[in-house]
């Protein structure tokens, strides 16, 4: 990297955390940083002829990518996309999800995440709420009253065609730059703005935190190889797509939804470095048929995020990839409201502190709002990456207080060295008799069972306790009887944690297209176990 270069990106990717103002409420902020979105391209000609996006026989190099922006911004643009429109993208992963991102903030307009698995009500109301004015998707038959719809495959030409067009200067930081949507678990989803702050302050949090600002980077070390399953219309989709431009990653998509055959089939093949995921996917990952039979020496990271990592599923996975027993697991903590990533926690974190998530990122407040005896209350949190709010349908915004704090639905606790612990959602919680239940609690304690996979622990309606807990339970091998699991439990529970209702079974849990448990569907087709 020329000496020009390393002190453009410098005078960039500040290390200095400070006081700012953030939409319009005190904060803490990075300084220098970047403000616009074209200049987290600065230096990345040292990428342009590694790989960059991997799907089955398509393979796209960083300058191949690099270059297609601008044309493909060029063909939103003569589709009458302008600064500041919106725009949704409905589709699975693909090159061109990655490059239709792209050239809408190039154009300046506002990208509009659609769940490529929401039933038509709930497209429906994303449709009302955002009002986009064009549609991008693979859906073949999909047509919309008084939308105008196109395939997302309209911008595969711009691969290997040029333009001279500019990048759009917003200038306001905090101007709306991304929309995405909650995962409906409970209610329907809320649309999320995040502003252009939000977005690049996730990216460099994370960077700060991790030691790889650009210029940093050694370019002749070998290429980074990480396999991407998670949704990109996911939070955590827009991270990966930002760090893997940033510091020249290959990344390589499967087809469709979370297959842990396909997974494990491309890991070996693409000798992918890096897998993320959230636990459920690495305990499936570990638990299939075929993972004995694959070559999986080339993983070195298997960092989850979007819920605790339980104890006996850590230790499972350090069992079966022993080479990550030295710093390849790791545990992150955020939502889509937080904008991304609040917390990490490392490999030493995870085995020296069971249940963390780690400590707070760069620039990242928290606090405990009315702890009990033990420490332990919702967290709320302000950062520059929070959301600007929950967008309603007449335009307005709501979430996040005047002073910036939004208040997480966590429940949790922090130690003395600043150690974050999530304890289960506030709604995550039966009160059974009167007495409060962590469902994530008596879930982490099943799974120290050596005949337990997967458990969800939720709360069926009872007359007398008002509340009764019901457990599902995938288990492997012999199947142990509920009373078995009882007796188990009593000796590591209080009584009134123990489940009195269960179902066990070697189907998989159902999941949100994250793949995190989905609850709801779980407790409205629940059938009990004949005991």
């Amino acid at each position: 990297m020329s000496t020009d270069v390393s002190e453009q990106l410098a005078a960039i990717w500040g290390r200095e955390i400070g006081p700012a103002t953030i939409a319009g409420h005190d904060g803490l902020a990075v300084s220098p940083r970047p403000t616009e979105f074209d200049q987290l391209l600065i230096g990345a000609e040292r990428w342009a002829d590694r790989e960059f996006l991997v799907q089955g026989d398509r393979r796209f190099t960083h300058g191949e990518f690099r270059a297609a922006i601008p044309a493909a911004a060029d063909r939103l643009a003569a589709a009458g996309v302008g600064p500041g429109d919106r725009v949704l993208l409905l589709s699975y992963n693909s090159p061109e999800f990655v490059l239709a991102l792209w050239a809408l903030w190039w154009l300046g307009a506002v990208p509009v995440f659609g769940n490529r698995w929401w039933s038509e009500a709930e497209l429906e109301h994303a449709l009302k709420v955002t009002r986009p004015v064009l549609a991008l998707t693979d859906r073949a038959d999909w047509d919309s009253e008084g939308l105008t719809v196109h395939q997302l495959t309209t911008l595969t030409p711009a691969f290997g065609t040029a333009s001279d067009r500019p990048c759009a200067r917003a200038g306001d930081e905090d101007a709306a730059a991304l929309i995405l949507f909650t995962s409906g678990s409970s209610g329907v989803p809320k649309a999320v703005v995040l502003s252009r702050r939000a977005v690049i302050a996730n990216q460099h949090n994370l960077m700060l935190r991790t030691r790889r600002l650009p210029q940093d980077l050694d370019a002749s070390r070998p290429q980074a190889v990480t396999m991407v399953c998670t949704p990109l219309f996911h939070v955590g989709g827009v991270s990966n797509i930002l760090l893997a431009l940033l510091i020249g990653t290959k990344m390589v998509f499967n087809h469709g939804r979370f297959d842990p055959g396909q997974v494990l089939e491309l890991i070996e093949a693409e000798k992918v470095q890096s897998f993320a995921g959230v636990p459920t996917m690495a305990a499936r990952l570990i638990e299939h048929d075929d993972f004995p039979r694959r070559d999986l020496s080339s993983l070195r990271a298997l960092p989850m995020g979007g819920a605790p990592v339980p104890a006996a599923l850590l230790e499972r996975v350090v069992e079966k990839l022993p080479q990550l027993r030295r710093g390849g697991l790791g545990n992150n903590w955020g939502m889509t409201e937080s904008g991304g990533f609040l917390t990490a926690a490392g490999a030493s974190d995870l085995t020296e502190r069971p249940g963390t998530v780690g400590r707070p990122l760069s620039c990242v407040e928290v606090r405990i709002d009315s702890p009990d005896a033990d420490g332990v209350g919702e967290i709320v949190v302000r950062a520059p990456t929070v959301m600007l709010g929950y967008l309603s349908a007449d335009g307005s915004l709501d979430g996040v207080d005047a002073e910036g704090w939004l208040r997480t639905g966590d429940l949790g606790r922090v130690d003395d060295d600043g150690y974050v612990y999530l304890l289960g959602r506030s709604k995550d919680i039966v009160i059974r008799g009167g007495e409060n239940i962590a469902c994530a609690h008596v879930e982490g304690t099943l799974l120290t069972h050596p005949q337990v996979r997967e458990a969800a622990v939720f709360g069926l309606p009872h007359d007398d306790l008002g509340e009764e807990l019901a457990a599902v339970v995938v288990h492997a091998g012999e199947a142990p009887t509920s009373a078995e699991l009882r007796e188990y439990l009593r000796a590591r529970l209080a009584y009134f944690e123990v489940p009195t209702a269960w179902r066990i079974t070697t189907d998989p849990l159902p999941t949100l297209a994250g793949e995190k448990i989905d609850k709801k569907t779980l407790k409205a087709t629940f059938v009990r176990d004949p005991e």
